[in-house]
């Protein structure tokens, strides 16, 4: 920089190397324009980003209720039926447990039984019915000559 003086006066800076004061203010001037730009710009955004969340909150609120409200009424079914389920389990223990007394009261009947039907001598048994029949024929068409 240089400086003019003269005895009673400032220094003087030279307009070379200094911008002017208008220059100065035309480029604040011309930042602030641009920031207020960019300002607006990011303004914008951030109301259709609000009104994006807004209108998707009024859309989604209601839906996610809806299926809230579902998930918890199967979830109350569910409940029920697997209280059913438990209820029938202990049912069918209970009589499958009565079922095997059962069996265990009457096997001895019925190994009894089946042991006394083996010993059966089917063959005498034939034997007598046969006698048997030979002995009441000729009763029998004796008495169906009086018919």
């Amino acid at each position: 920089m240089e400086e003019n003086r003269t005895e009673n006066e400032q220094p003087v800076v030279s307009e070379t190397s200094v911008p002017s004061e208008t220059a100065l203010l035309t480029q604040m001037r011309d930042l602030h324009k641009k920031q207020l730009f960019w300002q607006k710009i990011s303004t914008c955004c951030i109301a259709v980003m609000a009104a994006t969340v807004v209108i998707v909150a009024i859309a989604v609120v209601p839906k996610a209720v809806g299926t809230i409200h579902n998930v918890n009424q199967v979830a109350i079914k569910a409940q029920t039926s697997l209280e059913d389920m438990d209820e029938m389990i202990s049912n069918i223990t209970e009589a499958s447990s009565g079922m095997n007394e059962l069996v265990k009261e009457n096997g001895e009947g019925l190994t009894s039984a089946v042991k006394n039907l083996s010993e059966i001598d089917f063959e005498g048994l034939n034997t007598a019915i046969k006698d048997l029949q030979d002995a009441i024929g000729p009763m029998a068409q004796f008495m169906n000559r009086f018919k």
